[in-house]
């Protein structure tokens, strides 16, 4: 389909606001075609990429009446997150985005911007994507990384202990503080819903120093996340203490919840503060299988049921 004139001068628009940046993806990608082709071609060099996609509804992963740009950074942060927890490089990424006739071209872009905005820190460059017009806003982005050393959520092993970034629940409590302030800037305490801070180079350095045997992103919540990380691992993972209500609940909480030989804790500590990364141990590993909350006494609860889940 011939896009139409209005198409035309957006595209060329979101390549101008690509282009302010002038990033070079780093990993020696080089974007040979980009925006305004058929589709992007870029040069890779030899190594492991990974590939990554999330997709942004309105009324279920933001909030009917949200600024665009900060739609479009909450959709890169949900992808730079993935990869954080493969300890992934990124690279580049295609964004495609559908708005309403009503909000106009000027949403679309302001999207646009607000994904930029977020890749630019990691040199994640952009190398096309697409545009339509939908019933409710919708915004999907796929991310290239590269991974020399990827890290699985399968790797975990009995004697390794479990460490969380940042706070697991502020997402949450964010969230409910944003609903009543939907379509206004964001206030500091509205900024982990709202932009949440993605864990890549924390994430890249776990993977680069071979400490993470095991590592998740939890934005569905940690307990549900846990779950998944204990049945790819086939182990148990013991919670030592948690966040009231955070192993139970859902979340947007773009943490990571990983596991590491105990001898690397204070190593890990320590590279949290540098990177100023809050991070903290939360439990351990053991043979067996499932997650459980170990209570005051020994005394153990399961961990089960909880979490996001599109389709419950």
């Amino acid at each position: 389909m011939t896009p139409a004139p209005g198409e035309d001068r957006l595209t060329a628009r979101i390549a101008a606001a690509a282009r302010a940046g002038g990033i070079r993806a780093p990993g020696g990608a080089s974007l040979r075609m980009g925006i305004g082709d058929d589709a992007a071609v870029v040069d890779l060099p030899k190594g492991r990429y990974v590939l990554t996609t999330d997709t942004l509804v309105e009324g279920v992963d933001f909030f009917p009446g949200e600024l665009p740009f900060w739609i479009g950074r909450r959709a890169a942060a949900a992808n730079l997150s993935d990869l954080a927890a493969m300890g992934a490089l990124p690279v580049g990424f295609l964004l495609s985005i559908a708005v309403r006739r009503k909000d106009g071209a000027r949403a679309a872009r302001r999207i646009a911007e607000g994904a930029i905005s977020r890749m630019r820190p990691f040199r994640a460059a952009l190398w096309g994507g697409d545009l339509s017009r939908a019933a409710a806003t919708v915004v999907t982005i796929l991310l290239v990384g590269k991974a020399p050393r990827p890290v699985a959520r399968s790797g975990a092993r009995p004697g390794d202990v479990l460490f969380v970034t940042g706070s697991p629940g502020s997402a949450k409590a964010a969230m409910e503080l944003r609903c009543s302030r939907v379509g206004r800037p964001p206030r500091a305490g509205e900024r982990p819903y709202v932009d949440p801070p993605p864990r890549v180079a924390f994430g890249r350095a776990l993977a680069g120093r071979r400490w993470a045997t095991a590592m998740i992103d939890i934005s569905d919540g940690l307990g549900r996340d846990a779950r998944r990380l204990a049945a790819a691992s086939r182990v148990r993972l013991v919670f030592e203490r948690a966040p009231p209500g955070a192993l139970s609940g859902d979340s947007d909480d773009f943490e990571l919840l990983f596991a590491s030989p105990a001898a690397r804790e204070g190593s890990i500590l320590r590279l949290g503060r540098r990177l100023t990364t809050p991070v903290a141990r939360v439990g351990r590993v053991e043979t067996g299988k499932g997650v459980v909350l170990e209570k005051a006494g020994g005394r153990r609860a399961a961990v089960s049921g909880g979490g996001w889940d599109h389709f419950a």
